[in-house]
């Protein structure tokens, strides 16, 4: 079995006497759309400079493809990164901009000039590559970004925050453009955005004060019972073992028994409880971050 495309394992890092990661662990596997979620602060972009190999970990380990970043500087090379600002030279077009982003990936001439256009026309620009790029719209410049990124060859993509303050529209297209990208390529996508994770990604990890809080598909996990159980009684209250649930406002009380459907329910009436409503519960990506991330 390939290694995963990204291995993190109890990593810690120290920006002088503070402790920005404290044994974080992150699996990230090959051809998938991976969500790198947190609050501000909570360690992403320390994350990501761990993958890139420009930080020193204090202990545990990063792999990427089989490799280790701060040992082998090679591994730069397997890393296409768009950063949150576009990073373009506003002098030039953005034909121009990646023509000589090309070069330093050994392209040049006709080569160059070829990965240029058929990355603009991946990403669907629609003639705003003509103009100087320091003219375009917020949009526009993303999306030459977004093409600078898609044409080099690296074999994982990381994405931090693509689709910050954009309109709808190119929103949409830059979803596009990240979802045809997890064919042949691992993506990790750095946003704030958890709708946008929750439609993209088939697996996120949560950070919380350096420590991931979470990792596995944005649903929370497709096994029985992985969200809890939605019940409903008729005397109006629900314990667990001895302990009374919390009742929701639509009248449910969430329960979290670790248990099949069948088992869960079965206790319940066993303990006396008339049970009259009882449902699987089905997360979203929201209520995992805010019951995971969502405190100090």
């Amino acid at each position: 079995m390939p290694d995963p495309a990204v291995l993190i394992e109890r990593l810690a890092v120290d920006y002088g006497r503070n402790r920005v990661l404290d044994g974080l662990d992150m699996t990230v596997e090959r051809n998938t759309v991976h969500g790198l979620l947190g609050r501000n602060g909570a360690g992403k972009t320390t994350t990501v400079r761990a993958i890139t190999g420009l930080l020193r970990e204090a202990s545990g380990s990063v792999s990427v493809l089989g490799r280790t970043p701060r040992r082998d500087p090679g591994v730069r090379r397997l890393l296409s990164i768009l950063p949150s600002d576009d990073g373009l030279l506003p002098g030039l077009s953005v034909l121009e901009n990646l023509i000589c982003w090309a070069g330093f990936w050994g392209m040049t001439g006709r080569d160059a000039e070829r990965a240029a256009s058929a990355a603009v026309e991946a990403v669907g620009m629609e003639g705003g590559h003509t103009g100087r790029t320091g003219s375009l719209s917020t949009g526009n410049r993303r999306l030459a970004a977004l093409a600078r990124t898609f044409m080099v060859p690296g074999e994982i993509v990381i994405l931090d925050e693509p689709t910050s303050s954009l309109d709808p529209v190119v929103s949409a297209r830059i979803r596009g453009v990240i979802a045809g990208m997890s064919h042949d390529r691992t993506v990790i996508l750095s946003t704030h955005n958890l709708e946008e994770a929750q439609e993209l990604c088939s697996s996120v990890t949560i950070i919380n004060h350096g420590r991931s809080v979470f990792e596995g598909p944005p649903d929370g996990g497709d096994a029985e019972g992985a969200g809890g159980y939605l019940v409903k009684s008729e005397s109006g209250a629900v314990s667990w073992r001895g302990a009374p649930l919390e009742r929701r406002d639509d009248g449910f009380f969430l329960l979290d028994s670790g248990l099949s459907a069948a088992d869960t329910l079965a206790e319940l009436v066993a303990s006396g409880i008339r049970v009259c409503e009882f449902r699987p519960a089905v997360h979203s990506l929201t209520d995992i971050f805010m019951d995971r991330a969502g405190s100090e």
